[in-house]
């Protein structure tokens, strides 16, 4: 009879456990799903400051010195005769 109250208390013991175990399981789902969402949220803003960092680059340099400008307007230049070049080929 001992031993199948101490198997008793066992089950009882670990199928608490389990239960302790399930909501734990259930929090850190929960904080994982805000962690995700947050790291989507940051990897946007990451990606907004990084453009307006490009466009800050190239207008300070358009406003700082003649070659940088020389430079951009050739780059410029450039994409659009590529985009013209690529317009081209679409029409054939």
């Amino acid at each position: 009879m001992d031993y199948l109250k101490t198997l008793q208390e066992k089950i009882s013991f670990l199928l608490n456990k389990l239960d302790e175990t399930k909501l734990l399981n259930e929090s850190l789902e929960s904080k994982n799903e805000y962690l995700i969402k947050i790291n989507k949220d940051l990897d946007t803003k990451v990606k907004v400051i990084q453009a307006k960092e490009k466009q800050l680059k190239i207008v300070s340099a358009i406003n700082d010195e003649d070659s940088d400008k020389q430079y951009f307007k050739n780059k410029i230049d450039y994409l659009i005769k590529e985009i013209d070049y690529c317009i081209e080929r679409i029409s054939v």
